[in-house]
């Protein structure tokens, strides 16, 4: 969009009507040339306003609360003019934005393309959308102001905060992604390497091929695993938390769960679901969906009611063997900051109550 002044029109229709009325020839090439810079100035800028593009980066970003990322955007020159100087502002409602990254003056030569990378943090989890990005500019002379909206949607979603929480890990069944040192849990499509043979080895574990090779009886060592699928209940009932501190604690719940589903994805097991929240919602144990999950989490809300029964029995029979079950509600939470208070180091999903089954007991 071109903004023209009201005095480019007044000076316009005054040197035109001089130039047509006027009997003085100088006057005339005065009134020309006025007209002539005018139509100059507009073509420079109408060029201009349809040659300077915008790309965002990525268009999705996730980050947690109280962390840092950047967004970054493109601003394109295609045209054989130059911006002399240019405007950018990229509206990003809801966050922190260092050093006001996002706003600025720059200038593009012919071609040119300039990289934008700021950086924001947010003290909220959520899911939140950025855009439009605005940029203004001029012809060389300033006669005629282009403003240019660019939609350049962005979407930003902001998960829990990270905590310091160990989450316990218990054997559940063989041959998994997590590896120990225990023969017991020995995956047999995971070869480790080869030794010579002892006795007592068994026989199916002969590398025959080996064997043959070297003359001489080699044995398979494997890797020794186990799989232990997650199941996270989240307690976001509204009567079940005091008044006075039921939104501080109930967020630091939704970290809590945050936490130990973080785990199961840097670990590589399956990961379930359920919550007394926005939804209710309910996941059996999948793999790769630990990040669906964290997702959810970004937005989940309190809902009014009270848990009037016990999860591990309601979800026992929904799940598989040997899933390792953390239910997180206000008691858990408050154990969760006796021990913050009193400068625990080891605070762990045991000792604060929040794994309430694991293999095939309760």
């Amino acid at each position: 969009m071109i903004k023209v002044s009201p005095l480019i029109y007044v000076a316009s229709a005054i040197s035109l009507l001089f130039f047509l009325v006027s009997p003085y020839r100088l006057l005339q090439f005065v009134c020309l040339s006025v007209l002539f810079v005018f139509l100059i100035s507009f073509m420079y800028a109408l060029v201009l306003s349809r040659t300077i593009k915008i790309e965002r980066n990525t268009n999705e970003l996730k980050l947690a609360c109280k962390e840092k990322s950047e967004i970054s955007l493109t601003i394109k020159n295609y045209s054989m003019l130059t911006a002399h100087v240019l405007y950018f502002f990229d509206e990003i409602p809801y966050f922190y934005i260092f050093n006001e990254g996002n706003k600025g003056v720059i200038s593009l030569r012919p071609h040119e393309l300039k990289k934008i990378v700021y950086t924001i943090t947010s003290q909220d989890r959520g899911l939140f959308h950025g855009g439009p990005v605005r940029i203004r500019t001029s012809d060389p002379l300033g006669l005629f102001l282009i403003n240019v909206e660019v939609p350049a949607p962005i979407e930003i979603t902001v998960r829990p905060a990270r905590i310091k929480l160990i989450t316990n890990t218990i054997p559940g069944f063989p041959q998994g992604n997590l590896k120990i040192n225990n023969p017991c849990y020995e995956d047999i499509t995971m070869r480790r390497s080869i030794r010579e043979y002892q006795n007592g080895d068994e026989q199916k574990r002969i590398n025959w091929r080996t064997s043959a090779k070297f003359d001489s009886l080699y044995t398979n060592q494997y890797e020794d695993s186990f799989d232990a699928p997650f199941f996270v209940f989240l307690n976001l009932a509204e009567d079940d938390y005091d008044l006075h501190n039921r939104h501080y604690h109930s967020e630091k719940a939704i970290e809590i769960a945050a936490c130990i589903i973080e785990k199961s994805r840097v670990l590589r097991q399956r990961c379930g679901f359920a919550a007394y929240g926005t939804g209710f919602p309910y996941l059996p144990p999948r793999q790769n969906q630990a990040d669906c999950i964290l997702d959810l989490l970004s937005v989940i809300k309190m809902e009014p009611g009270k848990v009037e029964y016990d999860p591990v029995k309601k979800f026992t029979h929904q799940l598989p063997a040997g899933t390792l079950v953390f239910v997180i509600g206000p008691r858990e939470v408050e154990s969760y900051f006796l021990k913050v208070e009193a400068n625990k180091e080891n605070i762990n999903t045991v000792n604060t109550g929040i794994m309430r089954k694991y293999g095939m007991s309760v």
